[in-house]
């Protein structure tokens, strides 16, 4: 699969990276994060807990609806 590079300049210098024998594909998947002791913020990241399941495209998605909510939960406090 063939992805669009915006900035090619970069392509080399990631290429040039060296990764210790783990190929990006076979690195291991970040372990659940620990609870933040907060339970709005906590209900909030819960998304992230089957995100290694959902195809990549949809990752940004379910990013942009954490930070957004995050966000509205901040704006609330400050008033």
């Amino acid at each position: 699969m063939s992805e669009l590079n915006d900035h090619p300049e970069r392509a080399a210098e990631l290429d040039s990276v060296e990764l210790h024998g783990v190929e990006p594909h076979d690195a291991p998947w970040p372990d659940d994060a620990a609870p933040t002791g907060d339970s709005a913020v906590d209900s909030t990241l819960e998304p992230l807990t089957g995100i290694q399941s959902v195809p990549v495209a949809g990752h940004s998605g379910i990013y942009a609806e954490i930070h957004d909510s995050l966000l509205a939960a901040l704006d609330a406090e400050e008033r």
